[in-house]
C-alpha cells in the first residue's frame, strides 16, 4: 500500500511539473504574436513620399518623410508608413530612420528604420509592436533596397 501511495504522489508531481514550467514561461497566454519579415524595393515619388513593393509578410508600403535633420554622418528622418499585406492586413507606423553616409559612394547611405505600429486593421486588427529594417538608399535617384523583420502582438 505504501508503494502505491508513493507512486501516486510521484505521478501527480510528474503531471503537475509541466504545467508549472509552462505557466512560468507563458506569462500572458492570451497574447498572440506573429513574426513579420521580408525584403523591399522602394522608389521616391518626390522629396517626401516613397512607395515600395515588398516580399514576405507585407506586399506594399507608402512612406511619408515628415521631417529631416542633418547629422555629421548623414540624416535622421521622422517618418510614417502604411503597410499592406495580400491578406488585407494594414499596419500604420511612426518611425525614425537613420541614414549614414557610405564612404567613397556619393549619395549612398546605409538605412536603418525602427517602426512603431500605432494602428492596424484587417487581418492585423489589434496588433502592435515594433519591427526594424536595414538597407541602402541612393538619394540622388531615390531608390531603396532593404530587409525588414520583427514581431507584432495583440492581447
Amino acid at each position: 500500500m505504501k508503494i502505491i501511495k508513493q507512486n501516486t504522489q510521484f505521478l501527480k508531481s510528474l503531471l503537475l511539473a509541466p504545467a508549472l514550467i509552462l505557466s512560468a514561461f507563458n506569462v500572458n497566454a492570451a497574447q498572440q504574436c506573429i513574426d513579420i519579415g521580408g525584403m523591399g524595393l522602394a522608389e521616391a515619388m518626390d522629396e517626401t513620399h516613397l512607395v515600395a513593393a515588398l516580399s514576405g509578410t507585407m506586399t506594399g508600403a507608402h512612406a511619408l518623410v515628415k521631417n529631416q535633420t542633418k547629422t555629421d554622418t548623414g540624416l535622421i528622418l521622422d517618418m510614417a508608413h502604411h503597410f499592406i499585406s495580400d491578406t488585407n492586413g494594414v499596419l500604420k507606423t511612426q518611425d525614425i530612420a537613420t541614414l549614414s553616409k557610405v564612404p567613397n559612394k556619393p549619395e549612398t547611405y546605409m538605412l536603418e528604420i525602427n517602426y512603431s505600429v500605432v494602428d492596424s486593421s484587417g487581418t492585423f486588427e489589434g496588433y502592435r509592436g515594433e519591427f526594424h529594417s536595414f538597407g541602402l538608399i541612393k538619394l540622388d535617384i531615390g531608390q531603396v533596397i532593404l530587409r525588414y523583420k520583427g514581431e507584432i502582438c495583440k492581447s
